[in-house]
């Protein structure tokens, strides 16, 4: 490991790890829905068997989420992404090779363990290079590398010559983040880690006493519920868009693959834009009405549309509400429990995530609508879905009164 002179040229590189350790789990699995029809007929799979398989990744964190905290408090940060990104490399190159269905849910089930860790530490990991001024820029430079990871994804894929292709581009990347955490990954720069360690002694049981602390208030739940059906009205959207234009609508898996982007790039510009918004209205229920109703309809009626502009207007206008929506669910754990409680509150939510983008696709959507095939069942499902996740959205205490209060408090020192 490489400590360099400079710590703000550390401290940016270690922000691009970041980056790319959530990118590689995220493009890994918008891989599939940008060729989900070639997919199929290449390897003989079922709607069925192709849902699995795109959301195997987010199935192992259900049972690793929660816990990775305490793994990387017990190891080191470093050290645990680095044995993650090691799995993450052979998953990799090991789905290039891989036939059977076992084979492929497995190695695609692996491929996103760098980003439960990082996605799980992220803060922890951004705090110990930034200072509390720039923490909130860094972590939403950091948080833009999902709908950037669908975006190339669901977009590039359709454009590779061939699935192995495809394959061989995310087994690089992986390898590059592989050997950029090794030569520079480090969780905290030399001054917080002096603090930190002499601080040890007194945090002690903290993250036990954290742990009971959050579970007993009762809107750790209704974030969880929230994040649940988000996740799980997300996932038919990007799992399944490009077959539904494909086999529904009869477009080529190139133009299919066009529209299925506008998705992901309204997801990173809205939430990026989204908070600026909430900051000038110091509110976010009013945003969370709105945004929740589009959203919704645009998932019903987006695959409807007249082909042409009004298709990718309506699909990137759901992008954005969504991506705003989502970003919000990932910040709030901050914001309504505090930094010292985040982690452990960003855990527990990041559980129901991973749950509601697996368990609810391959156990109630994808039943439900006919194995895949009944694409206006699918939809539906998931728009009901997203209306769930907005009314517990708006149930938790609105968090846009504490931007004001934050910025008058900084103002009075």
């Amino acid at each position: 490991m490489f400590t360099l002179k400079n710590k703000n040229v550390q401290a940016a590189i270690v922000l691009a790890l970041v980056w790319l350790g959530v990118f590689i789990a995220s493009y890994a699995q918008n891989q599939l829905a940008g060729m989900s029809v070639q997919f199929m007929e290449h390897y003989g799979f079922t709607p069925e068997q192709y849902a699995s398989i795109y959301s195997a990744s987010q199935f192992i964190g259900i049972f690793f989420a929660f816990v990775s905290g305490i793994l990387s408090d017990k190891i080191g940060t470093r050290n645990i992404v680095l044995i993650a990104a090691g799995m993450v490399l052979i998953a990799t190159v090991a789905r290039i090779f891989a036939f059977s269905f076992e084979a492929q849910y497995i190695s695609n089930m692996f491929c996103g363990f760098t980003g439960m860790f990082m996605a799980v530490n992220r803060a922890k990991i951004l705090g110990g290079w930034f200072p509390p001024a720039t923490i909130a820029l860094a972590v939403g430079i950091a948080t833009t590398t999902t709908p950037v990871a669908n975006t190339l994804g669901v977009g590039l894929t359709s454009l590779m010559p061939s699935i192995e292709f495809a394959f061989i581009v995310t087994a690089v990347v992986s390898a590059v983040f592989f050997i950029g955490w090794f030569l520079f990954g480090k969780e905290r720069s030399d001054e917080i880690a002096a603090a930190e360690d002499k601080a040890k002694g007194e945090d002690s049981g903290k993250v036990l006493k954290s742990l009971v602390e959050i579970i007993k208030t009762p809107w750790i739940w209704v974030l969880c519920g929230g994040a649940f059906f988000l996740m799980a009205a997300q996932v038919p959207l990007m799992a399944f868009t490009n077959a539904s234009l494909v086999n529904a609508r009869g477009l080529d898996p190139v133009a299919a693959g066009g529209f299925a982007t506008a998705i992901t790039i309204g997801m990173g510009i809205g939430s990026v834009v989204t908070p600026l918004i909430v900051k000038a209205i110091k509110a976010y229920r009013p945003v969370i009405v709105i945004y929740a109703v589009i959203t919704a309809l645009g998932i019903y009626f987006g695959w409807q549309m007249p082909v042409g502009v009004i298709m990718y207007v309506v699909y990137f206008i759901t992008g954005w509400c969504l991506g705003a929506l989502l970003a919000m669910i990932f910040t709030w754990p901050v914001m309504i429990y505090g930094r010292e409680k985040a982690a452990t509150a960003g855990g527990l939510v990041q559980t129901f995530v991973l749950a509601g983008a697996s368990l609810a696709l391959t156990n109630i959507t994808i039943p439900l609508a006919g194995g895949g095939s009944n694409f206006e069942m699918l939809f539906t499902i998931a728009a009901v879905y997203l209306v769930v996740g907005g009314i517990l959205m708006f149930l938790i205490p609105d968090q846009g009164k504490k931007l004001g209060a934050k910025k008058k408090a900084a103002e009075e020192q």
